[in-house]
């Protein structure tokens, strides 16, 4: 007896190819949103990591700092080295946004960073799904306890935020930083540009801007 084998027909290769080419299709279109998750996982912890080391500084000084490094740079105090490379926004590879009271001893502060998969939940449990920050351009971050993530920001019915919040307010203090050029000037908000360091009323910033690594990392920040 003789095994006979049956060949395929066009059709039902036809079909394969088609179901074939649409797993190809629906991967393709998935991928990134893949990459977006895995890049938001990493923005996610790397705001968590910074966000502990601001809080061991509290701990080691009673104040947070009045601001951090820019990315690349080591986060010390004194001789204690908290972090030896502050990581950079892994898509941008800008700095997260540091934000502190103006206050020579800092008594809260914020952290800012943007999710590119805007479906993450994660958005709407800070409250931040219409903005969080300064302008209100950032959708994720941390702070401490005794703070919200968008004090500079009005909720979604349009009234400003509760008193326990820090007000929406400019700063008294002329704030000099390092920017870009080299020269020291005056930003409007430091803390958009990941400016390493603020000199308040002091436009020499303390001859710091000659090194690259005391500059700020763009100018954003400069006007409204």
């Amino acid at each position: 007896m003789r095994l006979r084998l049956r060949g395929f027909t066009l059709v039902e290769i036809l079909i394969v190819v088609a179901l074939i080419g649409t797993l190809i299709v629906f991967s393709l279109l998935n991928v990134p949103t893949q990459i977006a998750k895995a890049q938001d996982a990493e923005r996610k912890g790397d705001i968590d990591e910074i966000g502990k080391f601001v809080e061991e500084f509290y701990i080691d000084t009673g104040c947070y700092p009045v601001s951090v490094p820019a990315c690349g740079n080591p986060f010390r105090l004194g001789n204690k080295t908290y972090i030896s490379n502050l990581p950079c926004d892994p898509a941008t590879s800008n700095s997260y946004v540091y934000v502190s009271e103006i206050n020579s001893c800092p008594g809260w502060f914020q952290l800012y960073g943007n999710l590119d998969y805007t479906e993450d939940s994660i958005i709407d449990t800070l409250g931040c799904r219409n903005g969080c920050g300064p302008k209100c351009q950032f959708n994720y971050g941390t702070a401490s306890s005794n703070v919200r993530l968008n004090p500079f920001c009005q909720n979604m019915d349009g009234n400003p935020p509760p008193a326990t919040s820090p007000p929406a307010q400019e700063p008294s203090n002329l704030q000099y930083v390092c920017a870009p050029g080299g020269g020291c000037e005056a930003f409007m908000f430091p803390e958009l540009s990941g400016c390493p360091d603020i000199y308040l009323d002091d436009p020499t910033c303390q001859d710091q801007c000659g090194d690259p690594k005391n500059r700020c990392h763009d100018s954003r920040g400069k006007t409204n």
